[in-house]
């Protein structure tokens, strides 16, 4: 057969450029696997495309090594092509009618375009509604599924999924069409779907139904198709994979909000108990203790306290994934008031080791605009965090500091340090600096990721310094609370 192709004319040659701008539009459109597929298909038996009675669509599937049916467009009958065949030249007719229409009013490109676009999907339309129709061609085609393993080494899909170009069959001699029986009809064009991961697909079409044979322009725009369907594919199938992915991130994210929700909970009702009882134990409402007892409590007290923090602080996180960092109350606040009702309980945590915190205050403090109680978790966390990493001994210091409207409230220690690599991960869920079993510094790693959430739900800023081996240094920012704006205003969380 000869592969050279005749001069077109200026009137061929337009009406092939006007059915590349069709399939460039129409299969960039495409935004998943089952759209690009019916897209495809659906140009090859578009009488106002490549003009083909019918196209069929087997998926390859590499894991299990099959080829499956996933789309057959066309008809089953002559009958049912002629009905299917007036049905788009109809609905094409109305269209070119409005298109004059509106032609005559206007001749911008962007008001003719829709038109034109639904002229080129007439098809589509009609495939969409008749596709889960009782024994459609498509229904029957989709039951397909051949295993490669089992197919006669002569067999039509191997035949093409070997080939780069497609070949054109004028019967079924000399091929094996075993399971494809029903839908093979010669003489018919088929190709294979390939990116740089492989084989994608098998396509087959054929001109059952129609007095035109395929001949060398059929093969060549057939083949042209093929090489553009394959490029396109590339794209579809990243967002493909990019929704799958996104899919499966919602769904963990997801379980863990339901796992932090429902642990959390699980655990505070027998924290709860059992500080309750510790506190009897101690008050000795229960009888007299020996020394060595009131020891026993006192740190059975301490850690169940510690724990029962931990379990508020899972809990806080659970309501905020939930969508509930409920509402918060913003109003003016006084910063060290905030400051100084925090101090107390940090003294447990200090524990025995001689750390020093110290407000450092030389001018008037001025209020800010927050939450009152988001503002000591803040202060709660921070402090903390300091006391946590200083090793033996060191201090803390929390400096008030005016910048034009704002109020930066830094928190600095002398503690162990941040490298530059882990500073910007200390903010994310359950991060660790170190994440060893034995690690020297305990806690779950959640501290600093209220303290963000808190911030952000309340309309404050945080940045981090810090120097390995000389300390860190938190400044948290809050405007300056207006007196024009009233201090118990009820604001929503932001963004939750």
């Amino acid at each position: 057969m000869s592969t050279g192709r005749r001069r077109p004319s200026k009137q061929l040659l337009s009406q092939e450029l006007t059915l590349q701008e069709q399939v460039h539009v129409a299969l960039g459109s495409a935004s998943t696997l089952d759209d690009f597929y019916v897209i495809l298909c659906c140009m090859l038996a578009d009488p106002n495309g490549f003009g083909f009675s019918r196209a069929f669509l087997l998926r390859y599937d590499e894991v299990q090594r099959t080829f499956v049916g996933r789309l057959a467009v066309g008809a089953t009958s002559a009958k049912d092509h002629r009905r299917l065949r007036r049905e788009i030249a109809e609905e094409a007719r109305r269209l070119e009618e409005q298109v004059e229409i509106i032609k005559s009013i206007s001749s911008e490109a962007r008001v003719l375009q829709p038109l034109y676009d639904l002229r080129f999907h007439s098809l589509w339309i009609h495939f969409l509604q008749e596709r889960d129709s009782a024994g459609g061609l498509n229904d029957m085609f989709r039951q397909v599924r051949l295993s490669e393993a089992e197919l006669s080494a002569n067999h039509l899909l191997r035949v093409l999924a070997s080939q780069a170009r497609p070949t054109l069959f004028e019967n079924t001699e000399k091929v094996g069409i075993e399971g494809l029986e029903e839908f093979i009809r010669a003489p018919f064009l088929g190709g294979r779907l390939a990116t740089k991961r492989g084989l994608h697909a098998i396509i087959i079409a054929d001109r059952s139904f129609e007095l035109r044979k395929i001949d060398e322009g059929a093969m060549y725009h057939f083949q042209w198709l093929l090489n553009h369907a394959s490029v396109t594919l590339e794209n579809v199938e990243l967002l493909e994979e990019l929704r799958e992915t996104t899919a499966r991130l919602q769904e963990v994210d997801r379980i863990k909000s339901n796992f932090l929700s429902i642990i959390s909970h699980e655990l505070r009702t027998p924290l709860t108990s059992i500080v309750g009882f510790v506190q009897i134990l101690q008050e000795e409402k229960a009888g007299a203790l020996t020394n060595f007892q009131r020891d026993l409590l006192r740190r059975v007290a301490y850690h169940a306290a510690h724990l029962q923090s931990m379990v508020n602080d899972l809990i806080e996180i659970a309501q905020v994934e939930g969508g509930g960092m409920i509402n918060v109350h913003m109003q003016a606040v006084d910063p060290l008031s905030a400051l100084l009702k925090t101090l107390p309980k940090i003294e447990s945590r200090r524990g025995s080791k001689p750390i020093s915190i110290e407000p450092i205050v030389t001018s008037e403090v001025p209020l800010v605009r927050t939450d009152p109680n988001a503002l000591e978790r803040i202060f709660f966390h921070l402090l903390d965090n300091a006391v946590k990493f200083i090793p033996d001994q060191g201090h803390v210091r929390i400096f008030f500091l005016r910048r034009d409207d704002w109020l930066d409230i830094a928190i600095e220690d002398t503690g162990i340090g941040i490298s530059s690599e882990n500073l910007r991960r200390i903010f994310d869920y359950f991060y660790q600096v170190d994440s060893r079993l034995e690690r020297v510094y305990g806690g779950m790693g959640i501290g600093l990721t209220i303290v963000k959430l808190l911030l952000d739900a309340t309309g404050g800023q945080i940045r981090a310094e810090s120097t390995p081996g000389v300390g860190s240094r938190f400044t948290v920012s809050y405007p300056i609370a207006s007196a024009a704006v009233a201090p118990d205003a009820f604001l929503p969380t932001p963004g939750l």
